[in-house]
């Protein structure tokens, strides 16, 4: 026991176990008691209801005697001889008003109900009432529409101490077809405590019990409060509701003064009465309190047994958890410093999360190892090498039983032009679109048959598809086709597929990959985008061609000439021939014309700055194309560079001659600047050159023009003079070839910023200083 207190107090999963339960019996007993309590109270309302109208049913049988009794009296008093007399007599005769008075208290006599019998002789005003009550003139005042009318009314009598009576008046006009204003009128009067008293008698209503009658106007005929007769209740809601009903009888609850009331009532079946209980639904059930607490305890002491069961089932069902908890957490006895509670759900959550994530974790290996050993396995099938003797027998026989075939057929899948869509040292891109590519063709594709995704190279990757028979399914090629779209469409990528050749086993599946790695070459003929099978490429590999040795000669001629038009009609007509060829006859030929090139401008490797790798250069390219076009503009670039060189070539060669030529004039300066006539038409004379070419030649060998060059000459040898010897400038300008001694003054001066004797000055200076230095 002190366990369980125990675990409920700190534990917990025990506690809610436990609410849980207690708050499942808590309802249960709740909603029970409630269910039982309303079934109960509802069937005595019933039978109240029922005992009501059964009461009610009587009261208006009391009142049809009353009017059956009514109408029994006027038929006899139409009848006897001395009462047609006094009506239709038009003189007062006192012996004959006692005598029709005697007839009418013997009628009266014989009917309890009745309370008084009066007749009432307008031509006399007469009038006979054996309870001795005065007429009332409102009576005759009424408008009769029928033979007899009701006239519910209060009177005061002269011997009831000014009381009023509250009579039920029936009229009756015996001449009611030839109604006049004399007509004599019959009223029976009929006291509304007769009415009230077999009221009290049937129902035993005291105040707690209310019970009346009322017409069909609402207005009350009798009622067990004295005090509301004649009332008119017609604005009550319930009593509209009991007037707009065309039922005979029924009952319907109804808040009155904010309290449940039921109501039942009764209809005359020959007044047109309403007989009517209004009754407190409080007081339908007289025991209602005292049934209401015994419920209440008995309701208590179940639920106070059912927290003990709750407590029981609790523990019962708490075992397995608690053997659970303990094996998962050995030290959960240990005081826990951190709270004081211990919530066993959340600690074996962590822990089964742990687990969990363990599991995962390792399934994920185990997943990814499968997929790798499966992917090792299959480019091991490709390229018919063996699996490490690392991996378990077991594993490999395990894959190999889902690569069985028995027919496979290997897809080569090539991205186009993959450096140019992702560019150049992109290396995210890649793997991306290889991946797409992958999933792409396996959700296209595994509906046909059993496939594999492999990646084989930067721009290749593999589907091996396994198939029931011995041939493509016709699905193959539209499939192939919207994986193509869809790359193109959403990556803008295009993908050139090689469909390889059907082989039976899984040993001739290097066969079919090596058929569709030939097919998927032949891009380099159809293009981007294509899909190349052995149907597609056998036209190719039945021709029989020659090396196209005229279009190389045109091709050369073209390139010696330099005409980039004819280069290109070469090269055309080049592509044209050999594209109808094997792929190793186009790339073989291709190569075979960059050799030919080659071979024919050797002579261009001794030009300076020239770089014949780029040869080199080219074989690659033409090894990789992916198309024709790329070959073609391979063969521009080379075929530019060399018209280049060429050009190159030329130009060096002249610029060789042409530099002889200046070394000649500069040579020829130097031994004839003394004298006057020398000038640029004599030298190109010399030269065996025009002046004006000759002049462009040395301006663009030594950035000065000959007359700039000549008077250098002269006035370096003229300042040499100056110092070194004592001769004149006049003879010095003249001993250089410069005869105007004011011009030699103005060149040497604007040259070196000195004029000759200053200039001859400073050196002999300068000479001076450095003698008395030593």
């Amino acid at each position: 026991m002190r366990t369980t207190m125990n675990r409920l107090v700190r534990y917990k999963a025990f506690q809610k176990l436990t609410i849980s339960y207690f708050l499942l019996i808590l309802l249960t007993v709740s909603l029970l008691s409630s269910v039982l309590f309303y079934l109960f109270s509802r069937s005595a309302v019933k039978e109240i209801d029922r005992n009501s109208r059964a009461m009610l049913s009587q009261i208006t049988y009391a009142s049809d005697v009353v009017y059956n009794q009514v109408t029994t009296i006027s038929d006899a008093l139409l009848t006897q001889p001395e009462i047609i007399s006094f009506l239709n007599d038009s003189k007062e005769d006192k012996t004959s008003n006692y005598h029709v008075f005697q007839q009418l208290s013997q009628f009266k006599s014989g009917y309890p109900y009745i309370y008084s019998i009066g007749i009432y002789r307008p031509s006399t005003k007469t009038t006979i009432d054996t309870a001795g009550l005065p007429f009332d003139s409102s009576l005759y005042a009424i408008s009769a529409e029928k033979y007899m009318e009701f006239y519910p009314r209060g009177l005061i009598a002269p011997d009831r101490n000014q009381t009023p009576l509250q009579l039920l008046t029936f009229l009756l006009y015996p001449d009611f077809s030839f109604r006049t204003t004399d007509n004599p009128l019959i009223y029976i009067n009929v006291e509304e405590q007769s009415i009230l008293t077999t009221i009290r008698k049937i129902s035993k209503a005291d105040a707690a019990n209310n019970v009346f009658v009322i017409n069909n106007e609402g207005k009350v005929i009798s009622h067990t409060d004295v005090n509301l007769f004649l009332e008119d209740l017609s604005d009550e809601k319930y009593v509209q509701h009991i007037l707009d009903q065309d039922d005979a009888e029924n009952s319907f609850t109804v808040n009155i003064h904010n309290k449940k009331h039921l109501i039942t009532y009764v209809k005359s079946e020959e007044m047109d009465w309403y007989f009517v209980s209004v009754t407190p639904y409080s007081g339908l059930i007289s025991n209602i309190d005292q049934l209401r607490n015994v419920t209440l305890l008995v309701t208590a002491g179940i639920v106070l047994a059912g927290l003990l069961i709750s407590i029981f089932l609790t523990k019962n069902i708490y075992k397995p958890l608690s053997t659970l908890f303990e094996k998962i957490m050995p030290d959960t006895d240990s005081p826990i410093p951190t709270s004081p509670f211990i919530d066993e759900y959340k600690m074996m959550a962590e822990v089964f999360h742990s687990l969990e994530e363990r599991e995962r974790s390792m399934q994920f290996v185990i997943n990814r190892s499968s997929l790798t050993l499966r992917e090792h396995y299959l480019h091991s099938l490709l390229r018919s090498h063996p699996l490490d003797n690392s991996v378990p027998g077991e594993l490999i026989q395990h894959i190999a039983e889902k690569v069985s075939g028995p027919y496979f057929c290997v897809l080569v899948f090539k991205i186009d032009q993959l450096k140019l869509t992702t560019g150049k040292g992109d290396a995210d891109q890649q793997p991306l679109l290889r991946f797409a590519l992958g999933n792409i063709a396996k959700e296209m594709l595994e509906h046909i048959g059993t496939c594999d995704y492999l990646i084989t190279g930067e721009n290749e990757a593999v589907v091996i598809m396994q198939y029931p028979k011995n041939e493509l399914p016709e699905e193959l090629k539209p499939a192939l086709l919207n994986v193509q779209h869809f790359l193109n469409h959403y990556f803008k990528v295009t993908v050139s597929i090689g469909v390889g050749d059907v082989s039976f086993g899984r040993i001739n599946v290097p066969s079919s990959y090596t058929s569709a790695q030939q097919y998927v070459k032949y891009r380099l003929i159809y293009g981007q985008e294509s899909i190349l099978d052995a149907q597609v490429i056998r036209p190719h590999m039945m021709t029989v061609l020659s090396y196209p040795s005229a279009c190389e000669k045109k091709l050369i001629e073209a390139v010696q000439s330099g005409k980039p038009e004819s280069i290109q009609v070469a090269l055309e007509h080049f592509i044209e021939q050999i594209s109808s060829g094997s792929i190793n006859q186009v790339i073989t030929y291709s190569i075979q014309l960059m050799l030919s090139l080659l071979k024919h401008f050797e002579y261009l490797q001794h030009v300076p700055d020239s770089n014949f790798n780029e040869y080199l250069d080219a074989i690659n390219d033409i090894e990789v194309a992916e198309n024709l076009t790329e070959i073609k503009d391979i063969f521009n670039r080379y075929c530019a560079n060399i018209y280049m060189l060429i050009e190159e070539k030329n130009h060096w060669m002249n610029a060789q001659k042409h530099n002889i030529v200046i070394e000649k004039v500069q040579n020829y300066i130097q031994e004839h600047y003394a004298e006057p006539s020398l000038s640029l038409e004599m030298v190109s004379s010399i030269a065996g050159l025009s002046p004006s070419y000759l002049g462009k030649l040395f301006k663009n060998a030594t950035q000065q023009s000959f007359s700039e060059y000549l008077n250098h000459v002269r006035l370096e040898q003229a300042k040499m003079l100056l110092a070194s010897t004592q001769e004149t400038a006049a003879k010095i300008s003249e001993s250089v070839g410069i005869y105007n001694i004011s011009y030699f003054s103005t060149l040497f001066k604007k040259k070196y910023g000195l004029s000759p004797s200053a200039y001859r000055e400073q050196v002999a200076m300068r000479s001076t200083d450095m003698r008395d230095n030593k």
